[in-house]
């Protein structure tokens, strides 16, 4: 089903319970020894926010998001509030003109990196490139991937199927050798389509890709552009939600005079 990209009321999350989830397969030897199976590449957040019901008005918002989701059947944001942010998280770019949003957990042991799919637009992400203010990109949020505008480029004029391949533009790029450079918008020669190169053998106005000879004839436009190198360093600070679902179809209610709340109301992390 569909995923709505709206948040579940954060005066309730901010009282849940929870947190990181794996799966790991434990089996016992008769002697005594373990063998642990990892089931799961990827965690996932498991939250009970019963916990943060503590009004009627709780109630109401909790049962109006409920019916709006129809049970399990829609995803949507929820936001942890102990796992909600980064600051100067570095990225990695390949000379694309996109790099994904990540957070890494750990202090340099068997650290894990997990992708950020639902950042939020306000605070606005923010980015650092070498260190300085870097604004020359735009965010999907319901992806969490960055799109990086070039930090220069030229249009094609030519490519030769030879090994390797030269490139020529129509006027001169300003590029050096060992630059990663992205390459679009290609016709008749296809294959280098999308595709980052590290050239070599530059002049004014030709550099060297890979072998092509085996590729389609070139035949008219294309762009190559430089974008932000993997040498660079590339940060982000921002805040993000995670995508849940909630793990019932049915919520359980409690509302009298000498109690107000809910039993467990459990939300599950789902992989988008």
């Amino acid at each position: 089903m569909a995923f709505i990209e709206n948040q579940f009321p954060t005066d309730i999350s901010i009282g849940a319970k929870g947190g990181p989830k794996w799966r790991t397969t434990v089996t016992e030897t008769i002697s005594g020894w373990e063998q642990r199976l990892q089931k799961w590449s990827n965690l996932k957040g498991v939250y009970d926010v019963g916990y943060g019901v503590k009004s009627i008005a709780d109630l109401q918002s909790l049962r109006d998001f409920f019916n709006e989701t129809r049970g399990r059947a829609h995803g949507f944001r929820f936001k942890d509030w102990l796992d909600y942010s980064v600051t100067d998280e570095a990225l990695v770019p390949n000379g694309s003109d996109t790099v994904q949003l990540i957070k890494t957990y750990g202090s340099g042991f068997n650290n894990y990196v997990k992708n950020i799919i639902k950042p939020v637009s306000s605070p606005a992400v923010t980015m650092k490139r070498n260190g300085g203010s870097f604004t020359t990109f735009t965010v999907d949020t319901t992806t969490g991937i960055i799109t990086l505008q070039a930090l220069s480029d030229e249009t094609i004029t030519g490519i030769t199927q030879n090994n390797p391949g030269v490139v020529t533009t129509s006027a001169a790029h300003g590029f050096s050798n060992g630059d990663e450079i992205y390459i679009t918008g290609v016709s008749g020669m296809t294959e280098v389509n999308n595709t980052v190169f590290t050239i070599a053998n530059v002049t004014a106005t030709t550099f060297e890709i890979v072998d092509t000879t085996t590729y389609s004839a070139y035949t008219s436009g294309g762009t190559a552009a430089k974008h932000v190198q993997s040498t660079d360093t590339l940060v982000w600070t921002g805040e993000f939600d995670v995508p849940v679902r909630f793990q019932s179809d049915e919520l359980s209610i409690q509302l009298n005079t000498s109690a107000i709340g809910t039993t467990s109301v459990l939300l599950e992390e789902i992989r988008l």
